[in-house]
Order: structure tokens, then sequence, then C-alpha cells
């Protein structure tokens, strides 16, 4: 949600170069510009965040109490308009002699833009001459993989005025799985196919947000990443509802629930719930669409089942949620695909994966 401040700096980012210059204060991963206003009355703290987000207070200097009344437009000629103009020149100041303006309304648009821009090697397009601030990244309509976009705020975030949204291709379960968080929104513009939205606006990290433009790009490019066909997937496995290493170690084969499109020979990576977090086994896929007649299921119904082989624990609980985060997998509600960069990571650690 923007604040006073975001809302003056629209289309602006920072020059830490000439914060510095004006009297900002780097501290810690901040910069900080502290002045009086109100005849030495009330202390105005201004904070831009290293990612460019600007956030500020006016504060009572007896109590140390935010003046809050500056967040409101009173009437003219009160006292609390006299403060909340002092403290609007200030800001207006600081945007003029420290911010360069920028074609995006929002701090995280432009850092996004420029990631892909230089991970990518690709700039923006302009494809809708009835939207000139849509913009593509993609050569043409087939091959986009990520719009950037201006909304009205009022649909998305129940306020007034705009904000941005990021749209990517996904896979059908990751959409669903995805639309359950905060910041993520069906899609305004490319309505067929499997499209989401993301609000640009602090919600999602940029980390998370540049993996799901990596998955995007390479369906875009129908690039399977699995090679002869074989698909590989994450599947979370909950241990209050079974021991997965007691399992294991009685046998190299399981019975599991199966709640996708799998096939033998497709690849099993089991995420391993909480309190351990982590993903813990490789297994492979020796039969699939086994219909469970009798087998005991215990508190999960698994009308259908698949029989995996382990072929690889993962020990020293490397691949743990602090990891998996950094590349798009929060939430383990059902089965996802793995993706490349994952697999890249998991490799670089344990070795290749052959089988």
């Amino acid at each position: 949600m923007m604040n006073l401040e975001q809302e003056l700096l629209i289309r602006r980012f920072p020059d830490f170069q000439k914060l510095a210059a004006f009297g900002f204060v780097q501290n810690d991963n901040a910069w900080q510009y502290e002045t009086l206003i109100g005849e030495g009355a009330f202390r105005v703290l201004i904070t831009v965040s290293e990612n460019g987000v600007t956030d500020g207070k006016v504060l009572d200097v007896f109590t140390d109490e935010e003046y809050v009344q500056v967040r409101t437009a009173g009437r003219r000629g009160t006292y609390a308009a006299k403060i909340r103009q002092d403290y609007l020149q200030i800001l207006e100041t600081i945007a003029r002699e420290c911010f360069f303006e920028i074609p995006y309304l929002l701090p995280q648009s432009w850092r996004i833009a420029c990631a892909v821009r230089q991970n990518f090697g690709q700039q923006e397009t302009f494809p809708f001459a009835r939207k000139p601030e849509c913009r593509a990244f993609g050569q043409e309509r087939d091959s986009w993989y990520a719009l950037i976009q201006p909304a009205d705020a009022s649909a998305l975030l129940m306020r007034e005025g705009k904000t941005e949204v990021l749209e990517v291709r996904c896979s059908a379960e990751n959409r669903e799985e995805l639309l359950q968080r905060k910041g993520f929104v069906r899609p305004l513009q490319m309505k067929k196919g499997n499209w989401i939205g993301i609000i640009l606006e602090e919600m999602i990290d940029d980390a998370e947000i540049m993996s799901l433009i990596g998955q995007s790009r390479r369906i875009a490019e129908g690039r399977n990443h699995i090679a002869e066909g074989r698909k590989e997937w994450v599947y979370p496995a909950n241990p209050r509802y079974f021991d997965l290493d007691h399992g294991f170690s009685v046998s190299d084969q399981l019975y599991w629930k199966q709640s996708s499109k799998v096939r033998v020979g497709d690849l099993v990576y089991l995420y391993y719930g909480m309190p351990f977090g982590e993903i813990r086994y490789l297994c492979e896929v020796t039969e699939a669409d086994i219909v469970n007649q009798g087998r005991d299921d215990g508190p999960i119904r698994m009308e259908t089942l698949m029989r995996i082989r382990r072929l690889k624990f993962f020990g020293s609980h490397l691949l743990n949620r602090s990891l998996l985060k950094k590349y798009g997998f929060t939430n383990f509600r059902g089965p996802r695909y793995m993706t490349r960069e994952l697999k890249d990571k998991i490799e670089e650690l344990y070795g290749k994966i052959e089988v």
C-alpha cells in the first residue's frame, strides 16, 4: 500500500549519491534524513530503503509521538495544515534534488524491468496503441513472458489512485496456489491461458518475482526443462500423517497419493513438511494411476496411488525453506513442477542427478 511519501514520489527513483550529498546518512540497508519544522516543535525523519522505497514520519519533539495530522489535508490556515505544508515542501525538495524520473509508477516495477533487461538482454516493447503504458517483454505475442501495466488500485487494493501489475505465464497448478497469497491476482490483460498478476507494491520479493519471470520465459519459448519428456515434480509429505524416514528405512519403494498427471519414469522430489521444512528425498515413479482398492489411507483420502522408488537422500538440511523461498517455493499444499533454477541449485549442492 502506498503512503503519502510514495504517492508524491510516483515515477521517481533515488540517486543514492545525491541522497548522501543532500544530507542523508546510511544506516544498515537504508538512508535516513532528519530535520526540524514548525519552529523546532516537530522532527522530520525520512527513510529511503536500498530498494528505492521512501517512508517518512513527523514526530512531536516533546512526546516523540507521530503527528498523524500531516497524513490528511485540513482546512487552510490551521496549524496542522501549516505543518503538513512544511513537510510536503521538504519531500518536494528531496524529490527534485535526489530523485530521477523513471518510466514506471513504482520503484519495484523499475527494479524488475532493469533486472529483466540485465538478465535476459531484452528491452520492453509497447504492443498496444491504446495502452501506451503497457510494456511487454518478448518479441511477438506468442513469446511474451512478462507484461507490466498500470491498474486501478480501487479494484485491487481498495484505495484510490493507481498501482502497477506484472503478468507472467505459469502452470495451472502453480497459478491456483499463488492466487491464495497476498499480492497475486488474476491477470488483467492476458486472460486466456495460464497467466497470473503480481501487484508491484513490495508484497512479493524481487527474487521470487524474477524466478517466476524465468519460468514464464521458458514456457513462452516452449522449452520443457525435463529431458526426453520426463517431468519432475515437487510433492509435499506431511510428517503428522506419515514418517517418511521410517518408511524408506523399511523399503525403497512406497505407495503415495497421486494428485497430478504423473507418468511412469517421472521424478518426484519429496518436501518433508514442518517442523523439518525441507526437500529430503528424490524418487522415481515406477507405477502410476493405481486405483486404491482397500489400501489403508489413514487420515488422508487416497483414491489414486502411485508407486515411487527412492533414488537419493538429500542430507545436511541444505534444501530448507529459506533456500526454497528464494526460488519461488513457499506454500506446499499440493504437487507442482520442479523449476530449472532450483534443480540447478540442487545439482550444485549435491552433484548431477542421473537416473
